[in-house]
């Protein structure tokens, strides 16, 4: 059980995390109510794409020793519920800003969430990343990764809507 929940994890600190990312969620609509008739179907590639990605890039990461384990729960709900749905929520309300200011969002929220998620859940946990020493090192660098969410979404979404015209970029 603690490979799919975490050391002394149980079911209510997923139900937290998944009350912070409810939080962050309704920030995320203050700027953007809904997604754009014309994004739908941009945000449902996304939704996939990164979901998939992340789940089998974290795990993958993990084995190859440049990111702590995420227990089978948390990696789900990371991937699926706050990379696919809120991650992709808030490109599809900020893609047509500077391409600074929607690096910032992303990296901001990502290090809200992975603060909490280290408190709650433990994970997130390295205290070293690139050679840079320190408890907060990992969860920065993996919050500025994250900040590239944007530039490569409209990267992907460039290269698929060649071959699919539901794809829609500005």
């Amino acid at each position: 059980m603690e490979a799919i929940l975490g050391a002394s994890n149980n079911i209510f600190d997923y139900l937290l995390v998944l009350l912070i990312y409810g939080l962050m969620f309704i920030i995320m609509r203050y700027a953007n109510e809904s997604i754009e008739l014309n994004f739908k179907n941009s945000y449902r590639f996304l939704f996939v794409f990164w979901s998939v990605l992340m789940f089998i890039g974290n795990y993958v990461s993990f084995l190859f020793g440049v990111m702590s384990f995420l227990p089978w729960l948390n990696n789900f709900i990371h991937s699926f519920v706050w990379v696919g749905l809120c991650l992709g929520f808030l490109y599809a309300g900020c893609y047509k800003r500077e391409w600074y200011e929607q690096f910032l969002l992303f990296a901001i929220f990502s290090f809200i969430v992975k603060i909490f998620e280290n408190l709650i859940l433990g994970t997130w946990d390295f205290n070293h990343y690139l050679g840079i020493d320190g408890k907060y090192s990992y969860i920065i660098a993996m919050s500025l990764i994250d900040g590239f969410y944007p530039l490569i979404s409209k990267f992907i979404l460039t290269l698929v809507s060649k071959y699919n015209k539901g794809i829609y970029i500005s």
